[in-house]
């Protein structure tokens, strides 16, 4: 059974990899980066990676305004139910790891969600009612945030100015505050995807928002984050290149880290300028080394030198 099972997992995990990319990147009050590559999850500080908690499958990262960062451990369990489990992880700021909501069966009932905005509200859609949005209080109150029709909806993507934006059917909504919804922009992905991984399918994955209110949306399938502003134009923002494809992106100052994935299951994080290219690193050889080169070619030439004389004498 066990390696029935195992089999099975890693038949499926490709799949299930496709179909739900992690999403999951997010930046502390220092501009350190934080993104999961379904295996853990690295931090970025001043150019270097470490990963900081391993062992963890999660889709999404949430990082409150004290800099704790939240993340979840998804497990396939097998057996004859072809079970899902699940908990939720806490890194504090201070380094401690800890465990909120203990292991579970997972998609039985929410049990927690990922889609905080900064006050720590969550969001999310019920299995047995897919006409709300739901909107829990820190304080575990509950009320409906918006109605409509929201079946099928995969992620929900909370934003600083308290409305929330949302992909349906190939169109960006966005949930007001005062419970309206209203649309972005219509077939943000384009009918014949560029990303052969994608297959004929349509993906659209992170959205997220700059500070004037432009909105910023990862097509998987164009391999393209796109930008819609605030007029409505629509516009390629970012390329990605070869076998590489956008999840999700987040911007620190007027520069944007894009997580991305390739067909072969690997995850990567890019630096973007504001003109929407990416900051490649610099190849070059340090001031120090080529001194040091120097010096040894030196020293080697005067052992040389210094051979030679000898041996004529």
């Amino acid at each position: 059974m066990f390696i029935k099972n195992a089999i099975l997992f890693i038949l499926l995990f490709p799949l299930f990899s496709s179909a739900h990319p992690g999403i999951g990147i997010v930046k502390d009050s220092k501009g350190n980066i934080y993104y999961t590559d379904l295996s853990q999850v690295w931090k970025i500080k001043n150019g270097k990676k470490v990963i900081i908690v391993p062992g963890v499958h999660t889709h999404e990262l949430y990082i409150d305004n004290m800099d704790n960062l939240y993340g979840e451990h998804l497990e396939y369990e097998g057996g004859a139910n072809n079970k899902f489990n699940h908990y939720l992880w806490v890194l504090k700021s201070d380094g401690i790891l800890d465990t909120l909501v203990g292991k579970r069966q997972a998609y039985i009932q929410v049990d927690y969600s990922l889609a905080r905005d900064p006050e720590g509200n969550e969001y999310y859609i019920k299995q047995t009612d897919s006409n709300h949005i739901f909107k829990k209080s820190k304080n575990g109150k509950e009320r409906v945030f918006a109605t409509g029709e929201f079946k099928g909806v995969t992620w929900l993507h909370p934003q600083k100015d308290g409305s929330l934006l949302y992909v349906s059917d190939n169109n960006i909504y966005r949930a007001e505050v005062n419970g309206g919804v209203t649309i972005a922009a219509k077939n943000i992905a384009s009918k014949v995807p560029s990303f052969k991984f994608a297959a004929k399918n349509r993906i659209v994955w992170g959205i997220w928002q700059d500070d004037k209110k432009n909105i910023f949306v990862a097509v998987f399938s164009d391999q393209a984050i796109k930008k819609i502003s605030s007029d409505g134009a629509i516009i390629n923002y970012y390329k990605s290149e070869n076998n590489w494809t956008p999840t999700h992106g987040v911007f620190v100052n007027d520069r944007l880290w894009v997580l991305e994935y390739s067909d072969k299951h690997e995850f990567r994080v890019v630096l973007v300028n504001n003109q929407g290219k990416e900051i490649k690193e610099k190849k070059y050889f340090s001031f120090s080394y080529l001194l040091l080169g120097g010096f040894c070619v030196i020293m080697l030439t005067y052992w040389f030198l210094a051979w030679r004389k000898h041996a004529q004498h």
